[in-house]
C-alpha cells in the first residue's frame, strides 16, 4: 500500500489480460469521520484487510462502471457488512445488494464529488472527485502505462489505446459512447475540476501535471476543444 496524500492511499493488484499485467488500482479515501471509502475491489487477502482497517473503520465499497465487475464478489466477501455502491445496472451482475452511487450518502458531500460520465450508457462510468487532495479517481476514462517493456504488451495496448498509452483515452469506452454532446459536456465538467492528480483504474497514478496530460489524451481523441482547454487551465490558476 501507498499513501498518495493526507487520507489517500492506492493498493495495487495484479490483473492479467492475455498475461500482460494491467493491474487493478484500489483507493482507499479516509474521511474526516474517520470511515473509509474502498474504490474499487479487488481479491483481498486477510493481510490487505487487516492493512486497510489499520487506516480507520471501513465503511462502503465503491465500484465506477459497470465493467469493473471482475472482483466485486470477492470484494464484497472481504467486507460482506458494508455497503456497495455501483452504477445502475451493476447489481443485474452481482448476487448481493448494491445501492446507486448516484446518490451516495450525505457522509461524503464535503469531501466527495460523483460526476457521472453521460452519453456512454453501455460503461455508465462514474468518476470520484477527492476534494481534499484533488484527485481525480476513474476507471477507463483514462489508463496510464508510461512504460511499456515487452512487445506482447505493445501488441495488445496499442489497438485499445493508441501508440502512446502515457495517458491515453480508452478507445474502447469512445466506442460506447450514444450521445457525444452529452459526453462531451460531462468531460468539461471533469477537466473544470482542481485537479491535482489522477488514479486510473489500471496503470500509474499521474502526479505530474496530470490535468494538462488528460486533456491532451481527449483531445487526441477528437473530445475536447481546444477552447476548453484554455478555459480550464485558466479556472487550474491557484489551484496547479
Amino acid at each position: 500500500m501507498k499513501k498518495l496524500s493526507e487520507n489517500l492511499w492506492l493498493f495495487s493488484f495484479p490483473l492479467k489480460i492475455l498475461g500482460v499485467d494491467i493491474r487493478r488500482n484500489v483507493t482507499i479515501i479516509r474521511l474526516a469521520s474517520g470511515k473509509l471509502l474502498i474504490h474499487s475491489t479487488a481479491a483481498f487477502t486477510d493481510s490487505d484487510r487487516q492493512q486497510i482497517e489499520e487506516l480507520g473503520e471501513p465503511g462502503w465499497l465503491i465500484e465506477g462502471m459497470i465493467d469493473h465487475d471482475t472482483f466485486s464478489a470477492k470484494g464484497h466477501q472481504s467486507f460482506p457488512d458494508l455497503p456497495f455502491y455501483a452504477p445502475l445496472g451493476f447489481a443485474e451482475r452481482v448476487d448481493f445488494k448494491v445501492e446507486n452511487l448516484l446518490d451516495p450518502p450525505a457522509e461524503w458531500s464535503d469531501e466527495i464529488r460523483v460526476l457521472p460520465l453521460e452519453g456512454a450508457p453501455k460503461m455508465r462510468e462514474q468518476v470520484f472527485f477527492h476534494q481534499p487532495s484533488g484527485t481525480l479517481i476513474v476507471c477507463d476514462l483514462l489508463f496510464h502505462f508510461p512504460e511499456i517493456h515487452s512487445l506482447w504488451a505493445k501488441l495488445l495496448l496499442t489497438p485499445t489505446l493508441g501508440r502512446n498509452p502515457a495517458p491515453a483515452f480508452s478507445r474502447r469506452l469512445k466506442a460506447s459512447v450514444k450521445d457525444r454532446a452529452a459526453f462531451e459536456e460531462s468531460l468539461r465538467e471533469i477537466i473544470n475540476l482542481p485537479i491535482q492528480r489522477i488514479i486510473p483504474g489500471h496503470g500509474e497514478v499521474l502526479e505530474h501535471e496530470a490535468k494538462a496530460r488528460a486533456m491532451s489524451a481527449f483531445r487526441k481523441q477528437g473530445l475536447l476543444k481546444e477552447r476548453d482547454s484554455v478555459s480550464a487551465l485558466r479556472e487550474s490558476v491557484g489551484f496547479e
